[in-house]
């Protein structure tokens, strides 16, 4: 696999394992009960889903890089469920240190932004948060 692709799919993987969803090869079907997380792009079902989409913040021309993904999330009409969902991938991520994603190593996360997105066209909770994965990426041209 690539960084981005590692790391990504890495992340969808801790969540899964800490309980905030389930997470499953992208040719199965999305689970019809609990939540489901997804990596891209936010299907209109099921209900309930964490969204991963990466994004690149800074490289360096070093190792070090940052790259960030955005985690978007969806529960149902009660506010209070989008707010759990959040509170409970913030638990997972800030602050958490020296670790792996796949074959990416983490040396620091953080929630840099979050903000409520209202109802979607199903008036559904809609919340994205920002978080930033502090790397490292090596490539032929790295400079160390």
């Amino acid at each position: 696999m690539s960084y981005t692709a590692d790391l990504v799919e890495g992340l969808a993987e801790l969540l899964d394992e800490q309980g905030l969803g389930i997470y499953g090869p992208p040719d199965e079907p999305y689970p019809t009960t609990g939540t489901a997380i997804v990596l891209g792009v936010m299907p209109a079902q099921p209900d309930r889903i964490l969204c991963l989409t990466p994004y690149p913040i800074e490289d360096t021309g070093g190792p070090e890089a940052i790259t960030a993904v955005q985690v978007r999330m969806r529960a149902g009409r009660d506010p209070r469920a989008i707010y759990t969902a959040a509170d409970d991938v913030f638990g997972v991520l800030d602050g958490r240190e020296h670790y792996r994603l796949r074959t990416v190593p983490v040396s620091l996360s953080w929630r840099q932004s979050e903000a409520s997105l209202g109802l979607d066209s199903s008036n559904r909770m809609e919340l994205t948060a920002n978080y930033y994965f502090r790397t490292l990426r090596r490539t032929a041209h790295t400079h160390e």
